[in-house]
């Protein structure tokens, strides 16, 4: 049995105090010589954890990072694994699984190395007072003792094919569950914009055309004094209606954006400039406001590179046209949601790596009224949910970054002060 000891700080960190060289050595070479794909089953939370005060997680994403080999993970998402989940995300194919287990089993962990060969092991879990009964002088600073038992390697062909073939059956189901949960999401979505949004925008506009209705029937046609006295009021709820009907118009259209989105599974994705891009949805965002602009505004904008190294011409992605969407939703919001007469809009692009492998960082910042952090966090993940469809334009924005193998993140321009505006966030793998 080999034994792993953490304890907390005040602060609540896990710190390993020890663990035996020999199992640490063992499991850290098998991980590394994965020549092109490691899968990983996990029975239970605690399993991951486990990993994570071990620092194999942090060897893990070494691997991925230096071979670039496919990991794929199978365990429970649970609330106490949710910050590992997320640390894990961009460099493993993930799905959950809830395993109907004894709650007196212990966490079973399996690994699958390029479909050749398994090792798998079983931790158990004591608690300080438990343990410290048969190891009071040794654990006198400990919370919790992690043991490792069972430790089983084998690369015997029955063994490994029955470890790949369970491992499969699981994953693929797990994925077409995902997928049947995702399609009643997404057709629960557009039922509830078309029956509760749209619905809404019409009974706006019908109401007001009703005023409009009722005003020129109390009034006498053939007096010009009082059309005259009703008219001003006649022009605010057509007003009213006109700028109802633009926003139903915006929505469908943004539906029909993202059905295109949903539906297109074959991408043609092509060499794409993001300076070109970011500069062209600029271009059309102007265009726009300078057509319709009752309030004023106008756009101060600005692009640079950080560090000016990089000629425009080098600095591209593997995208498509739609690539200026994004950029066209950014600049729209932030037009829509900054009070003055003046839009601010200043656009940052720079070199970013993750390990060997090169990004192009985007940033849009504004000056407008900002956003809570209480809207922050579930910002993108209105398109599988029964917001308001309204929302719709940064569901097509995660989708666009998403479907280009980027990330996209929201924060404050100013530090934890949001009422000075947004900044938006965004990695592509340079191409």
């Amino acid at each position: 049995m080999y034994e792993y000891n953490e304890r907390t700080n005040n602060n609540s960190n896990y710190y390993p105090l020890k663990i035996d060289k020999k199992f640490i050595d063992a499991l850290t070479e098998f991980i590394e010589l994965v020549e092109s794909e490691l899968d990983i089953m996990l029975s239970r939370s605690a399993s991951l954890q486990f990993l994570s005060y071990c620092k194999i997680i942090d060897y893990i994403i070494s691997q991925k990072l230096a071979k670039n080999i496919v990991i794929r993970l199978l365990c429970p998402h649970e609330e106490d694994s949710d910050k590992i989940i997320k640390q894990l995300i961009p460099f493993v194919g993930h799905r959950s699984i809830k395993l109907s287990l004894p709650k007196a089993s212990a966490n079973s962990l399996l690994f699958i190395r390029d479909k050749q060969d398994i090792c798998s092991f079983s931790i158990d879990i004591h608690n300080k007072q438990e343990y410290d009964e048969s190891n009071r002088d040794n654990h006198k600073d400990s919370n919790t003792i992690f043991s490792v038992n069972d430790w089983f390697y084998s690369e015997n062909d029955s063994i490994v094919i029955n470890a790949v073939y369970f491992f499969d059956t699981i994953w693929e189901e797990t994925e077409n569950h995902g997928k049947t949960i995702k399609e009643k999401m997404h057709s629960e979505l557009l039922f509830d914009i078309i029956s509760h949004d749209i619905g809404n925008y019409h009974q706006i506009i019908q109401s007001n055309l009703d005023f409009i209705t009722s005003l020129l029937k109390r009034s006498n046609i053939h007096d010009t004094n009082s059309l005259s006295q009703n008219i001003e009021r006649i022009f605010s709820f057509l007003t009213i209606a006109e700028n109802t009907l633009t926003k139903s118009q915006s929505l469908v259209d943004n539906i029909r954006r993202l059905e295109r989105l949903y539906a297109q599974k074959d991408l043609k994705l092509i060499l794409k400039n993001l300076p070109d891009a970011i500069n062209n949805a600029y271009t059309i965002v102007e265009n726009t406001l300078s057509d319709n602009n009752p309030q004023g505004k106008r756009i101060r904008f600005s692009m640079n590179v950080v560090e000016g190294r990089h000629n425009h011409t080098d600095i591209n992605i593997i995208a498509e046209d739609l690539l200026e969407e994004i950029f066209i939703n950014l600049f729209s919001n932030s037009v829509k949601y900054t009070d003055s007469s003046e839009v601010r809009i200043d656009t940052l692009i720079r070199e970013y790596s993750i390990g060997e492998t090169k990004y192009w960082m985007i940033t849009v910042a504004d000056y407008g009224k900002g956003i809570p952090d209480s809207m922050k966090k579930e910002l993108f993940e209105r398109f599988y949910s029964k917001a308001k469809g309204s929302g719709l334009g940064l569901s097509i924005i995660k989708m666009l970054v998403e479907r280009y193998k980027g990330k996209i993140w929201v924060g404050d321009r100013i530090y934890e002060d949001y009422t000075h505006g947004t900044t938006f966030g965004m990695i592509f793998p340079a191409a």
